[in-house]
């Protein structure tokens, strides 16, 4: 049990000054500097975003520049996504950061996908690299850096027309777009709120989510994975306190669950529109390519300065998801949700991400 310690407010402040001063300096070490190009690759793909920064992949390199991608089953989170949807969803979204990658350093891809369906023992892709000797766009791993998770209210203002066609264009089979004014766009913030007031109260949800929260700096920076204060929008002495006060077990409680629900309604009611993506099949490789979306669509909203929340408790309540899904898209799958809206600066990601070595295996 962590000791309570009484501190005044010059001391608090000089420790949180102390304490990101130390963190800063070891952020600015460069892991990537003696790296080959396929470990960089690697590295960049791990920047992708995933349900409550669980990182589910593991990948095999082969000596021919050829990798296989695996699904990391013990990342499961068997009570809000028991069928693995959300788990392939973000396999699918390193997968399209591992594309972006491999083509800014000069290779092209060959992406194949495999119906394995949730096994350990099977690579649900296979990619191979092949060096095309054109110039490299580092560049364009700029983005994927910046690539983040906004959980701060947005702009209510309308979705410029040509921001709402360039994001469509992503892949207008796969999205819709709804503003948040219209009766979609209040009906779907409405069930949002409804679904996560359900999954907050929802005890086994409880106990899943406290697996994953990061609640001190040894956490943090040991398992490199998972809900941090910071990742969480929870900063300054809040995010202090939480860090050096708190436990994961905490989350549990009343008072923390009841500020959870406050934040999302004003998360709900704070934005420009709604971001729908859906399918019209059940197999992994439709789910993949959700994925695939949704990190082209996030890192899209960055360079419109949008905003950009993934918030799929709609999806991972079923008496909720069941009712957007056939008001919103009938005859087809609702499969991801997201939030987004104009924002004033986009801050730096602040999610820890777990080394190569740790998800890759050099054959």
């Amino acid at each position: 049990m962590k000791k309570i310690v009484l501190l005044t407010i010059p001391a608090l402040t000089a420790m949180i000054i102390v304490s990101c001063a130390c963190c800063t300096s070891k952020e600015t070490n460069n892991p990537m500097k003696d790296k080959n190009e396929t470990y960089k690759i690697l590295h960049y793909a791990s920047l992708a975003g995933s349900s409550h920064n669980s990182q589910p992949w593991k990948a095999e390199v082969y000596p021919n520049d050829s990798i296989l991608v695996y699904s990391d089953t013990s990342s499961l989170l068997d009570v809000v996504d028991p069928k693995g949807i959300e788990l392939y969803i973000s396999m699918g979204a390193f997968i399209e950061n591992l594309d972006i990658a491999a083509k800014a350093f000069g290779y092209s891809t060959k992406i194949k996908l495999f119906e394995t369906g949730i096994n350990l023992s099977l690579p649900v892709a296979s990619i191979k690299l092949t060096k095309t000797g054109l110039p490299q766009n580092l560049e364009y791993l700029k983005e994927l850096e910046l690539r983040t998770t906004l959980r701060i209210p947005f702009d209510t203002m309308a979705i410029k027309k040509i921001d709402r066609e360039i994001l469509v264009s992503v892949a207008p089979g796969n999205l819709v777009f709804v503003p948040s004014n219209s009766p979609n766009g209040r009906f779907i913030a409405k069930k949002e709120l409804e679904g996560y007031t359900i999954q907050a109260y929802q005890k086994d949800a409880q106990d899943e989510l406290a697996l994953w929260m990061r609640f001190s700096t040894k956490d943090v920076n040991s398992k490199r994975d998972g809900l941090t204060p910071a990742g969480m929008g929870i900063k300054g002495i809040g995010g202090f306190v939480v860090l050096n006060f708190m436990k994961p077990e905490d989350s549990k409680k009343e008072s923390f669950v009841k500020s959870g629900v406050e934040k999302t309604q004003k998360q709900v009611e704070n934005c420009g529109g709604w971001i729908i993506i859906s399918t019209d099949r059940e197999v992994a490789s439709e789910w993949i390519n959700t994925g695939r979306i949704y990190e082209r669509m996030n890192i899209q909203c960055l360079s419109l300065n949008l905003g950009f929340h993934p918030m799929n408790q709609i999806i991972e309540v079923p008496p909720v998801y069941q009712e957007v899904n056939d008001k919103v898209v009938p005859g087809r799958k609702i499969r991801f949700v997201a939030r987004i809206g104009y924002v004033n600066e986009y801050p730096a990601p602040v999610s820890k991400r777990r080394p190569v070595e740790n998800f890759t295996i050099f054959k």
